[in-house]
């Protein structure tokens, strides 16, 4: 198996990844969205509540419910700190702002270790140890996050002096938040659960869509298989969806040119096979009768040049024949010639001929010069073909003409013979259509594939006093 066959993957394989990396991303998207906006909401509530008790700090008696006169402002370490004004810090959107006071030495002053009635003892032991094990700075005034027993606080430390404590202390206020950090660690569980649930409908949903692309794409390729084996019997499906709906008709259409390029190609072998036993028979009948005495021995030899010459002039139309439709990749051999000359050329070529059978040409070409970018040696033979053709039937004269119309140069090739049958004149083009007093019934064929080459046309018109051929380019 090659690295290209490993690596490829099934539809619904594909699907399913492609669902599971959307959801992922929107998953990490709002988990990080979210868990962004609870920090910065837990920041600014934090703030502005410690923020609140730092104004109301700023003077001493305002703790105690007291406002201070205009224009009075206390400095910190005038601070005076009452046990009941403490009590009266202010209430805030994340609950009350506890407070506690300690010494510069990590000392719990205010409450008291015995005093049970109104405070978690155990906590705020369990918060000056914390504060002592991390060395938090107490004199920069900035709030700082901590983690106790599994519980978060955010605090602010202020330098006080109290009435019932000798020294400088530390009041340090301080906000648990642990419910709304335990509410966002919930919603985040939230967000991975639904997300696990996401993925399994992902892959429900991954494995439907698949079942109804993949069904039509298996039923095209079981088509396109058929049609590679030779089975060129048209799909019959009718697809709802567009894309699908294209691909069929466009495989019917594929698989009806194969079903005609085949009955051509048998068609095509089977009148090669007879048009070369005649010319092969002809010989052999010849030489036999050479052999035995029975024919004179010259009029045999006319008779088996004369076929040997057919003969190469049928397989060299063959060759020719099954190499002309790989003109289309020649452009590079493709040149600018002058038409009026190239049709002079092929006519002098066939002068002789011409002469034999007293046909003369009159030519009508245009002044100017005729440029065409072409294939010079096929666009001869196909001129040299309608001419010979023309010659065969004509009775006095070829008429060739040659000249520009709304910028398609337009050739015409016309004998004055009895003209082709109406039974005969829709086949002309076809290979091995043979009408009255043809040859091969090849050379016709050959003139129409070299002209479509050049992405031109030729019709033919047909009557009693001729033949006109016409070539747009």
């Amino acid at each position: 198996m090659t690295n290209d066959a490993r690596r490829r993957i099934s539809i619904r394989t594909r699907i399913t990844l492609l669902m599971f990396g959307y959801i992922a991303a929107v998953f990490f998207v709002v988990l990080v969205v979210f868990n962004l906006l609870v920090h910065e909401y837990i920041k600014s509530i934090v703030n502005e509540q410690l923020k609140d008790f730092l104004q109301a700090a700023e003077y001493g008696r305002a703790l105690q419910g007291e406002t201070p006169p205009p224009g009075e402002q206390l400095q910190p370490d005038q601070f005076i700190i009452m046990p009941s004004g403490i009590r009266k810090l202010p209430r805030g959107p994340v609950g009350k702002t506890e407070a506690i006071i300690i010494s510069e030495n990590y000392e719990l002053i205010f409450p008291a270790v015995d005093n049970v009635m109104f405070f978690d003892i155990e906590e705020i032991v369990n918060l000056v140890s914390e504060l002592e094990a991390s060395q938090v700075n107490l004199t920069n005034k900035q709030i700082t996050q901590i983690k106790v027993s599994g519980r978060e606080f955010y605090l602010v430390a202020i330098p006080v002096q109290g009435a019932f404590f000798s020294g400088t202390g530390y009041m340090i206020p301080y906000i648990d938040m642990t419910t709304i950090t335990a509410f966002a660690g919930r919603i985040n569980t939230v967000l991975f659960v639904v997300t696990g649930l996401a993925f399994v409908f992902a892959s429900i949903v991954a494995a439907f869509l698949s079942g109804v692309i993949a069904k039509p794409i298996r039923e095209l390729t079981r088509f396109a298989r058929r049609i590679g084996k030779g089975d060129f019997t048209q799909s019959t499906v009718n697809y709802q969806e567009l894309e699908l709906a294209e691909l069929a008709d466009s495989m019917n259409t594929a698989a009806r040119q194969l079903d005609n390029f085949d009955r051509e190609q048998k068609t095509f072998f089977q009148n090669v096979s007879h048009e070369l036993r005649t010319p092969l028979q002809s010989i052999r009948c010849s030489a036999e009768g050479i052999e035995h005495g029975i024919l004179q021995q010259q009029l045999a030899s006319k008779v088996i040049i004369s076929e040997t010459d057919r003969l190469s002039e049928m397989v060299e139309d063959l060759l020719y024949l099954s190499r002309i439709d790989n003109l289309s990749r020649d452009d590079d051999l493709r040149t600018a010639c002058d038409l009026r000359e190239l049709l002079s050329n092929c006519a002098a070529r066939q002068g002789s001929v011409a002469a034999e059978k007293g046909v003369c040409f009159v030519f009508n070409f245009a002044a100017d010069p005729l440029i065409c970018i072409c294939s010079e040696k096929h666009l001869t033979r196909a001129f040299t073909n309608i001419i010979s053709n023309a010659i065969r039937y004509a009775r006095e004269a070829i008429t060739i003409s040659c000249r520009q119309e709304k910028g398609q140069t337009i050739i015409e090739i016309i004998d004055d013979g009895k003209g082709v049958s109406d039974q005969d004149l829709p086949f002309i083009f076809e290979r091995f259509y043979k009408g009255r007093g043809g040859k091969h019934g090849i050379g016709l064929a050959i003139v129409k594939t070299i002209i479509e080459q050049h992405r031109g046309q030729i019709s033919v018109k047909s009557d009693s006093s001729g033949t006109a051929f016409t070539i747009t380019l």
